[in-house]
């Protein structure tokens, strides 16, 4: 998962939770007074209004037939609920804030001359940047007569939406690869952009898919991004995925949105 995900999920833990939270502790204040009891008794089921009248505690006889009988069964359930939960919700946020708050991100090449000592102090699944940067690729060697267009980097890329993809990279100063090979469990690949994230040092990929609107090619593309999947590659973690139609081309603001989201930036 590495740290820095983990610290993500557990903020977006702590949102979702507290949203709750909060919604439980307005709305107990709207519940009515005291607490559910049911009985059983031969067979049938008895309600009760548990709640203090004058200091003294007092059993109501809720008829479940009367419809506000009704009204004021369910909302003490619902009161039941809130009072048993909501103490848990509190208690799991506080833990996680602190968890938070605790959690470093190790990471080699965060430290002076990090990026120097090699990949032996690299978690798995983290990328010694050094040894990155120079290693040599299996490019795709298919259809090199496709590579008519260049980025202003000087690479040579198949499409206009690749090049507007490959310079946006290039003016943010994201190093990434171009069409180097991957391989999966069925098959090799050669995924658009393999990018070292400039934050966490792990590798992303981004994938364009320029033919939309062409129902074999996306179905060609499906069964990769399910083997992506398969390898742990996935949506919103660390694949990236653009697409366009003729009608729709790729365009800067798409682009940007996926370099913010993936917090590229």
């Amino acid at each position: 998962m590495g740290i820095e995900n983990l610290i993500l999920d557990l903020q977006e833990e702590i949102r979702r939770e507290s949203k709750v939270a909060d919604l439980m502790e307005k709305r107990l204040a709207m519940l009515p007074p005291g607490s559910l009891c049911i009985n059983e008794i031969k067979g049938n089921r008895y309600c009760y209004q548990k709640v203090m009248v004058d200091g003294v505690l007092r059993s109501i006889c809720l008829d479940s037939s009367r419809d506000n009988h009704l009204g004021v069964i369910e909302e003490l359930m619902e009161k039941k609920t809130i009072i048993h939960g909501f103490p848990v919700l509190k208690k799991n946020i506080k833990a996680m804030e602190k968890c938070v708050s605790k959690l470093r991100v190790y990471h080699p090449a965060n430290y002076k001359y990090g990026e120097l000592v090699g990949s032996s102090y690299y978690l798995a699944g983290d990328v010694c940047i050094k040894e990155w940067r120079r290693r040599e690729e299996n490019r795709n060697k298919h259809f090199n007569e496709g590579l008519i267009h260049v980025t202003r980097g000087g690479k040579k890329v198949r499409s206009k939406s690749e090049v507007l993809i490959a310079d946006a990279l290039y003016d943010s100063g994201i190093e990434f690869k171009y069409e180097a090979e991957m391989r999966l469990a069925n098959r090799i690949v050669y995924p658009d952009f393999e990018i070292l994230h400039p934050k966490t040092h792990k590798l992303i990929w981004w994938e364009h898919l320029g033919m939309i609107d062409d129902p074999e090619y996306v179905c060609e593309n499906i069964e990769k991004i399910i083997e992506y999947g398969r390898a742990g590659i996935t949506l919103g973690k660390n694949l990236i995925i653009t697409y366009e139609t003729k009608e729709k081309p790729l365009t800067h603001e798409m682009i940007n949105q996926r370099l913010v989201r993936y917090d590229l930036l």
